[in-house]
């Protein structure tokens, strides 16, 4: 019964311990998962980012190149119409000057069918004007024809004007439209840009804090596995070193005559207050009383492998402590069903009570 009461707790605490250590490297392998996807988020947030940046510039590029553009529609169209300004006062002049010129003529040549002189001073003899009058009337007919020409022309010269006119207001209308709508979009870019920045930057510290949880998580594993680690008992068979300098009392397999069965142990006397030492590192499994036994202490090492101490007076380690060989975890006494100083001393190998006996020197 006591043997199965050592196991039980033996395998707890090595069980506690590994389920610690579980724990802590399922939280390490979530993290990483969560760092990888979260890394390879952060990359396709970069990557859209440069997109981003590189679709502003374009956009930047193209809005100077409108503006240019709109810039010289705009001169193009004062140009034109300050031409066609200078075109109309032309064709203004040009009106004038034939009307002054027919009205000029009319006149002359009412005069001269009425009193036979033209308004020309010093002028040629009645005579020879009469001979000359139908040429003189030719000239100033296509003279004033010229001046029609001209004003006609200066006309036509103004409607291809308010043609080209109309034609680059249409195409300053659709500048400015192309302008206004990369305006738009270059807006939206920006917004988008700050979006795609801040939550790069929201993840990038989550990278961090998953970092720093990595960082915690391997190093409480670590500490876990140092805390968990003994030492192998195997390797010492027919060398350990005595817990205790004394004599054995009581022999594996020997009857207990106390109604606990057989000892399952050595029983080790020894002076009473004799350090009690153990014989290999490991982490303590149970540090306490236990009926038949008085205070123990069990110490799990690597392999399997389990040292109880027995019958102790006082107890100098608690259960979860890892211990170093040789270290002293006890006071020898006779708490428990002896009635001298002395330690039981017992091993035990998957929760199976062994001989001591082969194990010491």
């Amino acid at each position: 019964m006591p043997i199965l009461i050592w196991l039980s707790i033996t395998i707890w605490s090595v069980q506690s311990q590994a389920n610690e250590i579980k724990d802590a490297e399922q939280q390490r392998q979530l993290a990483e998962q969560l760092l990888k996807t979260l890394k390879s988020d952060v990359q396709l947030d970069t990557k859209k980012l440069d997109i981003i940046k590189s679709e502003l510039s374009r956009l930047n590029t193209e809005s100077a190149n409108l503006t240019l553009a709109v810039a010289k529609s705009e001169r193009l169209v004062r140009e034109l119409r300050s031409t066609q300004k200078q075109t109309m006062e032309e064709i203004q002049v040009v009106s004038t000057q034939a009307s002054t010129a027919i009205d000029y003529y009319r006149h002359e040549l009412v005069a001269y069918y009425v009193t036979g002189k033209t308004f020309k001073p010093n002028s040629q003899s009645d005579s020879k004007l009469s001979d000359y009058l139908p040429f003189l009337l030719d000239a100033r007919k296509r003279s004033v024809s010229d001046i029609k020409a001209t004003a006609a022309d200066l006309k036509n010269l103004l409607i291809e004007q308010e043609q080209n006119l109309e034609k680059m207001q249409r195409v300053s209308m659709d500048l400015e439209s192309k302008r206004n709508a990369l305006s738009r979009r270059t807006r939206d870019q920006k917004q988008l840009l700050a979006s795609v920045t801040r939550t790069l930057k929201t993840k990038k510290q989550r990278e961090d804090a998953l970092n720093s949880d990595l960082e915690f998580l391997d190093q409480r594993i670590r500490t876990l596995k140092l805390k968990s680690k003994g030492a192998a008992l195997e390797s010492l068979k027919g060398k350990m070193r005595w817990p205790v300098d004394g004599r054995v009392l009581r022999r594996f397999g020997q009857n207990r005559q106390d109604g606990f069965g057989d000892w399952q142990g050595l029983v080790i006397g020894a002076t009473n207050n004799s350090e009690v030492r153990a014989v290999q590192a490991g982490k303590v499994a149970y540090a306490g009383y236990l009926l038949g036994y008085g205070l123990v202490v069990v110490i799990a090492h690597d392999d399997d492998h389990a040292t109880i101490y027995g019958h102790n007076q006082s107890l100098k380690v608690e259960t979860g402590q890892s211990v170093l060989a040789r270290q002293v975890i006890a006071i020898i006494g006779n708490t428990g069903s002896l009635d001298v100083a002395a330690l039981y001393f017992g091993v035990t190998r998957n929760g199976k009570a062994v001989n001591p006996s082969s194990w010491l020197n």
